[in-house]
């Protein structure tokens, strides 16, 4: 015990250490986002702290992981998805690009937790090639969702490790902390507060996309193991990432029922305009953080465990959620900016 908490305690220290270099260095590595008008940001700030976060948490995952291979694959595909974010914050590159790695680490992850051979039942494993499919698109949505919601100071960071943090409370009420993949989950968790140390409001540092693909992919593979083992529900996970998923795909639809450009960054999302109405990130991202733990995280841990009542637990918050959104004016224009930026741009 004592020894899995001094690995957990060395991942920290080294994704803040990496975190704390980057800072340093950010001008000569190319790696500093200049504010222009339609940005969130007031000053130059660097970007790509994610790696940091990522050096951490792979190294305490390794560490966990030891020979086994289903949770090694797990840390090879987050690093290869990681690699393609940082190279993206440097040149970004095309869409078909980002897409093909993103559905080829999804679909990784979904074969070597075999999430889709029960997903519809021990019994109906005939319909696993379906299970597969949807798995796939939830999860190339989950990892592009998480990126988009990476636009003002701590917003990422905060549900990511609350979103970990929650699921690794819920699995230790039920015993379940002898895993190594429940280890893991604390390292990234421990790993992403360390760079929440420097991208709360206001930030000296930004996630960039190869810490946001990162965590995306770790909860998505995360989120399969615990279900695939038992530990977890599906009902129990769409309640935990609740927040991001309706934020996000509320303002897609409603910019597409608007007739624009779906594929076009934008600002828009109700996060970002709570932001911009309130003249502050600090508000939106301490609410966002307040609302998970002290709602999301007590719902997840007393949600029945009748089906028919979890998910229609889990569609109220949803519509309540979704409500919420569209008073904020979720995928609606900036009046100001017309609500387009350029992608990666705060």
């Amino acid at each position: 015990m004592m020894t899995n908490v001094l690995v957990c305690i060395a991942a920290a220290g080294a994704s803040w250490l990496v975190i704390w270099l980057m800072i340093a260095n950010a001008e000569r590595l190319g790696l500093v986002q200049a504010p222009e008008a339609r940005s969130s940001h007031k000053v130059p700030t660097p970007t790509g702290g994610g790696v940091g976060m990522v050096v951490g948490s792979l190294l305490g995952c390794l560490v966990f992981a030891g020979s086994d291979l289903v949770a090694l694959g797990l840390c090879g595909l987050g690093f290869i998805i990681a690699v393609l974010g940082l190279v993206d914050d440097r040149t970004p590159l095309p869409a078909k690009i980002r897409f093909l790695v993103q559905a080829g680490v999804a679909a990784g992850a979904i074969f070597l937790t075999g999430a889709a051979t029960g997903f519809f039942g021990s019994d109906i494993t005939v319909l696993w090639p379906m299970a597969f499919a949807l798995l796939l698109v939830g999860g190339v949505w989950w990892i592009n969702l998480f990126n988009f919601m990476d636009g003002i100071d701590g917003i990422a960071g905060q549900q990511a490790a609350m979103m970990l943090l929650s699921a690794v409370l819920v699995i230790w009420s039920d015993g379940q902390t002898a895993s190594s993949f429940w280890w893991m989950m604390v390292v990234v968790a421990v790993s992403t507060l360390s760079f929440l140390s420097f991208n709360m409001p206001p930030a000296r540092i930004f996630m960039g996309d190869a810490g946001s693909t990162f965590l995306a992919f770790m909860l998505f593979a995360f989120a399969l193991e615990s279900i695939s083992s038992g530990w977890l529900t599906l009902p129990q996970w769409l309640l935990l990432a609740s927040l991001f998923a309706v934020d996000a795909t509320v303002t897609l639809l409603v910019r597409f029922f608007r007739g624009e450009n779906v594929t076009q960054a934008h600002r828009s999302h109700a996060y970002q305009r709570l932001s911009r109405k309130l003249g502050d990130a600090r508000p939106v991202t301490y609410a966002a953080a307040a609302f998970n733990l002290a709602f999301v995280l007590p719902v997840t841990l007393f949600l029945p465990t009748a089906p028919l009542l979890a998910y229609g637990l889990v569609a109220l918050v949803y519509i309540f959620l979704a409500l919420g959104c569209l008073w904020a004016g979720a995928g609606l224009r900036d009046d100001r900016t017309g609500g387009h930026f350029k992608r990666g741009k705060r």
